[in-house]
């Protein structure tokens, strides 16, 4: 895979805002900070060597702020990440590391491709029904309409926005598990523990 461009995100309580784009250049990286977000009221910083200060930023190699969010190949649950991932035990193209391993870090930020993925309407039916959730159930626990959920299973709509989040809660069942805890006040309590008890078996980090 040819993977030369990365997007960058900033998630909230207050929704979802694009932050800037990562690329890997011919002979260096590239960092830039999307306009509209390097002129907002309170914009954040990626990390300390991507300043505000400009919004295009160079490196030779990787920035350390995305380096550092790729898991250490002597970690004992390195393999266990690649296969959830779908990657290579061996892959060491950093982007790809990136996009995948590193795609959520312990910030706020979110790395994503530019890509289609193969996630569907049929998985996202899949994916509700193994958490033994009803649709109404599903889109209050992950904050998602209730109509687009109904629409990308009909596949009436892609909804490919709401296909990647809901991919990343899939791949990853920790953080599954920290949005149906923030939002475990709009279903009863019998469906939260259901769905936790779900997740607790595809991740040892998914706890009530």
């Amino acid at each position: 895979m040819n993977l030369n461009k990365l997007y960058i995100y900033l998630e909230t309580k207050r929704g979802r805002t694009f932050v800037g784009t990562l690329k890997r250049e011919a002979n260096n990286f590239s960092f830039t900070y999307d306009e509209k977000y390097f002129y907002s009221e309170n914009p954040i910083q990626v990390g300390p060597e991507l300043s505000l200060k400009k919004r295009k930023h160079h490196s030779k190699n990787l920035f350390g702020i995305f380096l550092d969010r790729i898991p250490s190949r002597q970690n004992p649950a390195y393999t266990d990440y690649c296969k959830k991932m779908g990657i290579k035990e061996d892959e060491d193209d950093v982007m790809i590391l990136l996009s995948t391993l590193g795609a959520r870090g312990p910030s706020s930020f979110v790395v994503e491709r530019d890509v289609v993925f193969d996630f569907s309407g049929d998985l996202l039916k899949e994916f509700r029904k193994d958490l033994r959730l009803s649709m109404r159930e599903f889109s209050k626990l992950f904050d998602i309409s209730l109509s687009s959920v109904q629409k990308i299973e009909s596949g009436k709509i892609s909804g490919k926005e709401v296909l990647k989040r809901i991919e990343i809660y899939f791949k990853f069942p920790e953080v599954a598990a920290f949005e149906v805890k923030r939002n475990k006040r709009e279903v009863h309590s019998d469906c939260y523990i259901k769905v936790m008890e779900e997740l607790n078996k595809r991740t040892t980090t998914a706890v009530l």
